[in-house]
């Protein structure tokens, strides 16, 4: 049996605070579960372009300041009878914004502590893209 392929984009939002980073996650709407800000990328986009995109369309966010490529995850998945393997690459952001808002998508965004986005993300392979940000920003001194 075939399968689709879909490329997505995404980040890792944080911004500094007087107790550490602190990093931005959305809760999906249709199944209640925290999730980092990501989507499709478009015709013409690169992967960073499309990461940047996605942020700001989901967390209303458009300061963000690329500090790194985290990596890719793959994974396979079935909706609608049909199955799809799709390939997201995360990279990192810094913002000073403290104000974010959700898109149609999620019905709440909120920082959390790198050990609270950690425990409340529902997906492994997003937890450990979580856990390759917050060492770069561990190895930068922030």
């Amino acid at each position: 049996m075939g399968y689709e392929t879909l490329t997505s984009a995404g980040g890792v939002v944080f911004r500094r605070s007087p107790m550490g980073p602190l990093f931005l996650l959305l809760r999906l709407k249709r199944r209640s579960i925290w999730c980092l800000p990501k989507g499709l990328i478009e015709d013409g986009e690169s992967e960073l372009e499309a990461a940047k995109r996605e942020v700001g369309e989901e967390t209303g966010i458009d300061d963000l300041r690329l500090i790194d490529e985290i990596g890719t995850i793959n994974y396979e998945f079935w909706m609608h009878g049909k199955h799809y393997r799709k390939t997201v690459y995360f990279f990192l952001f810094e913002t000073e914004k403290e104000d974010a808002k959700v898109s149609w998508e999620h019905d709440a965004c909120r920082w959390f502590s790198f050990e609270e986005a950690f425990k409340a993300l529902s997906y492994p392979k997003e937890k450990e893209i979580l856990r390759r940000g917050y060492k770069i920003i561990k190895n930068i001194g922030i």
